[in-house]
């Protein structure tokens, strides 16, 4: 896997075996909506997995990324990945639960203004997750969330704040977008 565009184009991503990465295809086309939103903006990636989201966000401008994942040998990846790139200054990798982490977050009144969320398939853990996102105020104002499931998990067109801007298919992917109210 690859960075695609911006400081670090063409520059590899590690990942690991039994984790499902967004596709090159289906992460160029989110940032090619996103455009400019990106840049200086202070970014969560929640269930980061490779960190292939926020390694790109960073890339193409992004001013800093938190990375959260649950799993030791997941962000173990992520941070070898942090320190091939050389984003030690701009990065920092979490080992925590999601939701944990997002209660976390909301207790020291830390503020994100782009959150992606690319949670396992299948369990409804996205509806979950934009459930508790409304519910905490980590987003900052006219932030977004950005948000990765199968074409067939429930999700909703508002939630807690969050509006939906962008519902596009890629397969068995489906990109959501949402802006805070």
């Amino acid at each position: 896997m690859r960075i695609l565009s911006g400081e670090l184009k063409g520059r590899n991503i590690l990942s690991l075996q039994g984790i499902r990465p967004v596709s090159e295809r289906v992460r160029k086309s989110c940032f090619d909506i996103l455009g400019s939103q990106v840049k200086d903006k202070k970014i969560l990636d929640l269930f980061a997995g490779s960190g292939s989201l926020g390694f790109e966000a960073i890339s193409r401008g992004g001013r800093e990324c938190v990375f959260i994942d649950s799993q030791r040998r997941v962000l173990s990846v992520v941070e070898k990945n942090i320190s091939c790139l050389g984003l030690e200054l701009k990065t920092r990798a979490y080992l925590k639960d999601s939701f944990q982490a997002v209660k976390d977050f909301s207790m020291a009144k830390a503020s994100f203004d782009l959150v992606f969320l690319d949670p396992p398939y299948y369990r409804g853990m996205l509806t979950k997750s934009l459930q508790q996102l409304g519910e905490y105020d980590i987003v900052s104002p006219s932030g977004y969330l950005v948000a990765f499931c199968y074409q067939k998990d429930p999700f909703v067109d508002e939630i807690g704040g969050f509006s939906l801007l962008v519902n596009k298919n890629y397969g068995q992917t489906l990109l959501l977008i949402y802006r805070k109210d």
